[in-house]
């Protein structure tokens, strides 16, 4: 009988030894778990952030051009997706989108986003601070056409949020009759009839049948 009390007692010591991880590692593994959510949830907020562009910079905008046309003509404008919406596959400047075409009118239409890396890079070119802002003052903004042609913008507007600024971009009277491609040419501000341009963008290429959407 002693024995089997003793036995028994072997067993209370045993129950009496603490049960789960250490808290240290408890700690650790909810810092890593953490970290973890945090990183995708950050992963993910720049993905959506990415396409985000404030209302009024994804519709298509009435110039006074546009208005004056639409008194004799119905206006048709084309949502138009751009192939290769940046400067430079690998350190792209600028990024564009949100691209309409209203053909009967010539008009076309696109934003261009700027960020802190934008600036960035201007800095390195001009040699000298320009500050971090994007600002789109520093750049002048010009159609070109393989035919030749250039064109000044009509109007534009422009939005900042977050770090970003984004800026749409009117051009009205653009004749598209028997044009391959169209590029937005990027020019600086200082140097506005540069023999090269800054940078350029091939919003739209005729040769492919650009992916169009009719908004009426």
């Amino acid at each position: 009988m002693e024995d089997y009390e003793r036995y028994g007692d072997y067993n209370d010591v045993g129950d009496e030894e603490p049960r789960g991880r250490h808290p240290v590692l408890r700690l650790v593994r909810w810092f890593v778990v953490l970290t973890l959510f945090l990183f995708v949830g950050f992963l993910l907020f720049r993905i959506i952030v990415a396409d985000y562009y404030p209302r009024d910079l994804r519709r298509f905008r009435m110039t006074p051009e546009l208005s004056a046309y639409a008194e004799t003509h119905k206006v048709k404008p084309e949502k138009t997706k751009i192939r290769v919406p940046y400067d430079d596959n690998a350190r792209a400047s600028f990024i564009a989108d949100n691209l309409f075409v209203e053909r009967g009118a010539g008009s076309v239409q696109f934003t261009l986003r700027l960020s802190r890396y934008t600036m960035t890079r201007l800095s390195e070119t001009l040699g000298q601070d320009v500050g971090g802002k994007p600002d789109e003052s520093y750049f002048t903004v010009r159609l070109l056409d393989n035919l030749g042609n250039s064109y000044e913008k009509t109007d534009e507007i422009g939005r900042s949020y977050l770090w970003y600024r984004a800026v749409k971009y009117c051009f009205d009277g653009v004749n598209l009759d028997g044009v391959a491609w169209i590029r937005a040419d990027v020019y600086l501000s200082s140097a506005p009839d540069a023999a090269e341009p800054y940078a350029s963008i091939p919003v739209l290429d005729f040769s492919g049948g650009d992916a169009t959407e009719s908004l009426n």
